[in-house]
């Protein structure tokens, strides 16, 4: 259990037989010890036999879901008031959904349900309250792996039954299911999971006067909700839908009833998210421009507009009215159509991801005082957009995250930019274009908390590994290197203490020192075969290795030296303590 008895000024055999009770009463049941130990943890132990008692596990003959049930309610009652309504809200996703947690607090922040405190910006508040829903057991973090980064939750059953029971009895969430013929349209906050949802159905042509927030999750749509038929919509969240039908593709974009048209009445709405779960299919050029969404230009006057997340949506136009949209704090676009954004007025932005961005629109980027994530695509060759864009973001104090795709794949002048880039809230770095080398603004006095790094180089050399190697916060590292990256010989003792991912690309022979890495648990390895070959021992040297991904490439004719070299892999990995899994390729190149 999550407890710290040992810290408490209560006698420690009384903490010990309270702690000992609580447990007893949990009947073995998962779920109740989790939840109960996450709640205890948060309180002094003179608090505990208060808890047991209100929680009132005095009736020997309480079942265990009903002793389930009280843990969990009464640790929702525990919690302040807004990270109340923010579980509450969770009753909008069907079961078992993966729920996306930067889309779930943008999602808090449109509802009201955060507010912004001193010093800290909406979106890092309602990360707060998302942490904290995980820290008391409420919801289950999901971490990508290696990465330390949790990016989406679960709901339990159970705590989700008792969201949709408080839900019911406050008229908080009205869900539908597939059972259910109609809804509730007066409720205030309307949720449509896995239905289908017909042209002339309950839910496209009902009046939505009342309803403030529409979330659909899984649904087949043949047609939008009638968006004239809402008068007080904040927010409109249609996720991972599919939006099919025919007939529609010999129709005039205009008359489609996959078109916005009536999105510029919606004058109160905060949030507008579409990810359709047919974007990422092939569809041809000429029922493409028909079959998806299409935003009018009056988008512009939705002047309260704080989250526009088109980013699987396939929508490949964006007027250029969204400039107008003063409170936008997060604009996710996939589309090519952006060259004339003027992003000067858009100075709440905390989150930008677009598709491609022109040198008129990186003019006003060093007034966007307030960013945080910034992911953008050249499609342009012109090496002078990446000089303009180092000088911009080096202006942006509050960047945690830049990740940056240019077509040119050939970026020299990010390595020859000479301006001061210290930003010391930068956690993760991704450039995806061919650098010379490692750039000098690399390096822990201008990124003192760079936590993800992933380069492309030319080449690169052992004093950059070393280099590398001093940042105590890298927790992953991807370096693909054209000519090769040289592994040096010595590392320092205690070089990058928190790695637990590291990828080359065209490395020569890995050197794995001792007491360097100690953190690493997956080692993935692209490397060609030398007249040296390669030699794989030095992984002993890893303490914490779990798992081997490798391909193993030769020029014609050698075969023998490639096999070899698996060889020494697979031995490696054999007499590793750990036995990690091992996945390893073996391909022969062309002269």
């Amino acid at each position: 259990m999550r407890l710290s008895i040992g810290k408490s000024k209560s006698p420690y055999h009384e903490s010990v037989k309270i702690s000992e009770k609580i447990l007893q009463k949990c009947g073995g049941i998962p779920l109740a010890i989790i939840t109960i130990a996450s709640l205890l943890a948060s309180k002094p132990v003179t608090d505990w036999p208060g808890v047991y008692d209100s929680i009132g596990f005095g009736n020997e003959d309480n079942k265990e879901v009903d002793t389930t049930r009280k843990i969990l309610l009464y640790s929702y009652y525990d919690l302040p008031y807004y990270p109340r309504l923010c579980l509450l809200h969770l009753g909008i996703y069907p079961e078992d959904f993966e729920i996306r947690k930067d889309n779930l607090i943008w999602k808090w922040v449109a509802e009201g349900y955060v507010h912004e405190e001193p010093g800290k910006g909406l979106f890092e508040v309602g990360e707060r309250y998302f942490n904290l829903l995980i820290d008391r057991s409420m919801i289950q973090a999901v971490e990508k792996p290696y990465y330390s980064i949790i990016y989406a939750c679960h709901v339990h059953d159970l705590v989700l039954d008792m969201i949709h029971f408080l839900s019911e009895d406050e008229g908080f969430v009205t869900a539908s299911n597939s059972n259910r013929t109609s809804l509730c349209i007066t409720a205030r906050r309307l949720a449509i999971n896995s239905e289908a949802i017909e042209q002339n159905g309950y839910v496209a042509n009902s009046s939505m006067q009342q309803v403030r927030s529409y979330n659909a999750t899984m649904c087949q749509f043949s047609m939008l909700p009638l968006l004239s038929n809402f008068k007080a919509l904040r927010v409109l969240a249609l996720e991972e839908c599919t939006f099919m039908g025919s007939e529609q593709f010999s129709m005039k974009p205009e008359d489609s009833p996959y078109h916005l048209k009536h999105l510029g009445r919606l004058i109160h709405i905060r949030y507008l998210g579409i990810s359709d779960q047919l974007e990422s299919l092939e569809v041809p050029e000429e029922i493409g421009d028909l079959r998806f969404l299409q935003v009018p230009e009056e988008i512009g006057d939705l002047r309260f507009l704080q989250v526009l997340d088109l980013g699987r949506s396939g929508i490949k136009k964006l007027p250029q009215s969204v400039g107008r949209l003063t409170q936008l704090k997060c604009l996710r676009f996939p589309g090519s159509s952006m060259e004339v954004l003027d992003c000067t007025n858009l100075t709440s932005l905390e989150e930008l991801k677009l598709h491609t961005v022109s040198t008129d629109f990186l003019k006003g980027l060093g007034k966007l005082k307030e960013m945080r994530v910034f992911e953008v695509l050249f499609e342009e060759h012109d090496n002078m957009l990446f000089k303009d864009l180092m000088g911009n973001l080096a202006n942006l104090q509050k960047l945690q995250v830049i990740m940056v795709d240019c077509w040119s794949r050939d970026c020299k002048q990010w390595s020859g930019y000479a301006g001061s880039v210290a930003l010391g809230h930068l956690r993760h770095l991704t450039v995806h274009g061919l650098l010379p080398g490692l750039p000098v603004w690399i390096n822990t006095s201008c990124l003192p908390n760079l936590c993800h790094l992933n380069m492309k180089l030319k080449a690169m050399e052992p004093q950059d590994m070393e280099i590398l190697g001093r940042f105590s916060e890298l927790i992953t590292l991807r370096i693909r290197c054209k000519d090769g990256a040289v592994f040096p010989d010595t590392m320092e003792e205690g070089a990058f203490p928190k790695l637990r991912y590291l990828e080359l690309e065209n490395s020569n022979q890995p050197r794995f020192v001792r007491g360097a890495m100690s953190s690493l648990e997956c080692f993935e390895f692209i490397g060609l075969v030398g007249t040296n070959g390669l030699d794989f021992h030095s992984l002993m040297n890893l303490p914490r290795l779990e798992k081997v991904d490798a391909e193993i490439e030769g020029k014609t004719g050698m075969d023998t030296d490639v096999q070899q070299a698996r060889a020494s892999l697979k031995h490696a990995v054999e007499i590793h303590p750990n036995h990690p899994t091992l996945n390893v390729r073996a391909t022969n190149i062309a002269m």
